[in-house]
């Protein structure tokens, strides 16, 4: 395939030194990368990243994404700020494919690894007990080789197959049987199961059409979703909002902030609003852990607010 773009000509240049090739030498077309390729280069950037570590160039916390292609084509843009993320996904890899390659980011020590995995199983037919196995032994692995590492375990996300692009299917009935004893297994485990599936699903129960580009990967628009997770999640960790917390504040009259007491009231939004800029005024920052007070109280999924919906903000008393 002859390249279009600039950057599609250094990719295939780039890959070429890769396999040892000069790329104005070639013979024939560059394969496309395959599972070895891609194990060879997450090994290099776990091993650059580590040194980075080791030089102290960069003394953020480490995450790391471990999973299929939903997480390989996660925008570096949208990842959430103020840590180093490792990005372990593979194309069409399943929790078999995942339990032989954990020993990649071996030296890593990251502080937070982040599971989704499951969706390629149930692709290939394979049963849920057997995806459970394989979980298990994850689970087990990454508990044993990285004690002081919080392991978390995101639900499979909602599909809407097949379409014109993907003629396979695969049951949303079979992705709500597997998160559910998914929940209850990484619980027992004593991990964090994170449930973003209801954020992705429309009444029906499928993926919502906006966030998906062919019925099981993601568009833009779902990455923005998942990154709003993902955020929260890092917010709450932080912060020590735990189930608890959420809870005790969604029913709450008001709660203490930086030395002052505020109250809950109802406001409807107006055109403009953004959690950012209602935050900003409530509560005078805009910081995400200030903003996600506010999506805590309203059960909110989403930075954009839909005009005219009435949700409780602060209130300083």
């Amino acid at each position: 395939m002859i390249p279009k773009t600039g950057i599609e000509m250094y990719q295939k240049r780039l890959f070429a030194l890769y396999k040892n090739q000069i790329y104005t030498h070639l013979e024939s077309e560059i394969d496309q990368p395959n599972y070895q390729d891609w194990l060879d280069i997450l090994k290099q950037e776990s091993d650059l990243i580590q040194y980075k570590i080791a030089k102290k160039s960069d003394s953020s916390p480490l995450n790391i994404l471990l999973g299929d292609s939903l997480s390989m084509w996660f925008p570096n843009s949208l990842l959430p700020s103020g840590t180093l993320w490792l990005n372990q996904g593979i194309s069409g890899d399943t929790t078999s494919g995942i339990l032989k390659r954990l020993d990649i980011f071996a030296k890593n020590n990251p502080n937070n690894i982040y599971i989704l995995a499951g969706i390629n199983d149930l692709k290939n037919k394979v049963p849920i007990v057997e995806i459970l196995k394989n979980y298990q032994k994850i689970l087990n692995y990454i508990q044993q080789h990285y004690p002081d590492t919080q392991i978390l375990v995101q639900s499979v996300f909602p599909t809407q197959l097949p379409t014109k692009t993907l003629t396979f299917s695969i049951q949303n009935s079979l992705i709500r049987e597997l998160n559910q004893n998914l929940a209850q297994q990484v619980q027992n485990q004593g991990s964090l199961y994170l449930d973003f599936h209801q954020r992705f699903t429309n009444t029906p129960g499928n993926i919502r059409s906006e966030l998906t580009t062919d019925g099981l990967h993601l568009s833009l628009e779902g990455y923005k979703v998942w990154q709003f997770a993902l955020k929260q999640t890092e917010s709450r960790l932080t912060n020590n909002r735990d189930d608890n917390y959420q809870k005790w504040l969604q029913k709450s009259s008001g709660f203490p902030l930086d030395g002052q007491s505020y109250n809950w009231v109802s406001y409807k939004v107006q055109p403009g609003d953004t959690l950012e800029k209602i935050a900003l005024k409530t509560l005078g920052r805009d910081d995400f852990d200030y903003c996600d007070l506010i999506a805590i109280r309203n059960n909110l999924t989403s930075e954009m607010l839909l005009i005219n919906d009435v949700i409780e903000i602060p209130q300083l008393i």
